[in-house]
Formats: structure tokens, sequence, C-alpha cells
């Protein structure tokens, strides 16, 4: 058996599952497809062959979900409903549960200053953020703070939810194209394809302004695969710079993050590490 750091990284749409460690050369990866129908035990099943299969033999494992978790349990997960009340994956292995949200922020500030104030957004199937103010993080009455895919947004339509005009899957279900439809139809100038793309990244726009605005961050870092659409990190971009004060604006560095597709699973791994050491300092993480 080969000793390493497993990060789970369960998404709307994917389940990715990464190891790193000594006794590895190079990392090992493994993705697969989840949706709204996916079950812990469909989750459970694919992390144990990925083990089995790499002779893996995890000295921490860090999980992270796409929903409210509460002492180690799901509470509740819009995108995977049928996480609700999972405790994690049966397994003698140092294991830690976290919000995806939180998992990417512990990653993207392990290098930041003690006193920094981070805002860090996931735009996938949904919208998540999860935010640090001077060093700490932002956690909430119950630790739940962050769930800004549920912010209210006034439409042609109605109020609806960040989520359902800016999400991944609320751009899926506008055009009733695949994801990699989608980019192809952009690719070859679709003029509706680019409308809803593009109405999709105003409205993440005005939602990183108004985090903005609220929080005074001095860094903002943003991953998720939505952004890959053609023009929506633009338009985002543009918006945000045009909907936040210019004071607030210009003392905030608003990037991208790098190796988008792993740093949930990395955060969580960093966390389980964290707490199989006994760290004190991942409680305000979980």
């Amino acid at each position: 058996m080969r000793h390493a750091t497993v990060g789970v990284d369960i998404g709307g749409t994917k389940l990715l599952m990464l190891a790193e460690g000594p006794d590895l050369e190079t990392p090992i990866t493994r993705r697969l497809a989840t949706g709204p129908s996916t079950t812990s035990g469909n989750i459970e099943a694919a992390v144990q062959a990925f083990l089995a299969d790499n002779f893996l033999k995890p000295m921490a494992l860090g999980i992270a979900v796409p929903g409210l978790v509460e002492h180690g349990q799901v509470k509740v997960s819009d995108v995977l409903p049928q996480l609700r009340g999972w405790q994690g994956i049966p397994d003698g292995a140092p294991q830690l549960l976290v919000n995806d949200i939180r998992g990417a922020l512990a990653q993207e500030t392990a290098g930041l200053p003690r006193t920094s104030s981070t805002v860090v957004i996931v735009c996938g199937t949904a919208v998540g953020s999860a935010y640090l103010c001077e060093g700490r993080v932002v956690r909430g009455s119950r630790g739940w703070a962050g769930e800004v895919g549920s912010m209210p947004m006034s439409t042609p339509q109605g109020v609806k939810r960040l989520d359902d005009v800016a999400g991944g899957a609320a751009i899926v279900h506008a055009l009733g194209k695949r994801p990699e439809q989608i980019h192809a139809a952009l690719a070859h100038g679709d003029h509706r394809a680019e409308h809803v793309v593009n109405a999709a990244g105003e409205a993440f726009g005005l939602a990183i302004a108004s985090l903005v605005n609220i929080l005074n961050p001095d860094v903002v870092r943003i991953a998720g695969g939505t952004l890959g659409y053609t023009g929506y990190w633009d338009t985002a971009l543009e918006t945000a710079r045009a909907h936040s004060l210019p004071e607030l604006w210009d003392v905030c560095t608003v990037d991208r993050i790098q190796a988008t597709d792993l740093v949930v699973a990395r955060g969580a791994m960093r966390l389980a590490i964290a707490a199989a050491d006994g760290q004190e300092w991942i409680q305000q993480y979980i």
C-alpha cells in the first residue's frame, strides 16, 4: 500500500478525487460524473474504488461537499439533495467533512498574511462563497455564512436567486444544451448563446460588486467551470468594476484562481492534515 493524503471534491456535476504524498511520484486524480440523483453510497463506492485501484492508504482524507455542513454532517445540499444527513466515508483514516467553498478558502489563503481579508467565490453548477475577515473566517450564527447563491436578484421575470441566473446549471437550462454544446455554439458566434452567457456573467459581476462593497476585502479569488464560457468572465469582471465603489475596488485584487479544478480538493486535504495534527486553527473552517 502507498501512503497518501486524499482530497475529494464533490460537485453538482462531477466528483474529483486527488491523492498526493511522498509515496507517489506524481498526483493521482480521477473524475466521475454526478447529478441530483447521486447518493452517499455512490460517493463512498467511488472513493473506495479509487483507493483500492491505486493501492492507497490515506494518512488523511478531506471531503468537500456543496452544501451546509454542521458538526460533521451535511445538513442540506441543493445540487445534491441525496447527501442530506451524510457524515462521510466509513474508513479508518483521519477524515474531515467540510463545505466546498470553505475548502477553497483554506487553500487560497495559505500563503496570505495573517491579517488578510479575503473573498473566495466558486461558480460551478451553482455559486458559493466564503470569507476571511482580518484573518478570521466569517462563519455566521451557525457557521453557514457564504450562501451568495441565494442572493435575491431582480429580473424581468421577477426576483430570482443568483444560482438561477448566474450558475452553470442556469445557463444549461436556459439554452437547453450540454456544456460542450454551449462551448461549441459560443465558438461559432451563436448570438442566443452569447446573450445568455453574457447575462449570466453580468449577474455574477453584480454579486462580486456586492461582496466588494459590503466586505471591503483586499483579495477576491474566483474559480469554477462556468468561468470557462467565452464572454462570461470578461462580462463579470467589467460589471463588478463598474458597480463597486472605486475606493474599495482600487484596494482589492480580483483574480481567477490558478489550478481551479484542484483548489477545492487541495483545500480539503490541507484541512484534513491540520485536523489529524490537532491544529486548532481549522476549527473556524468546519
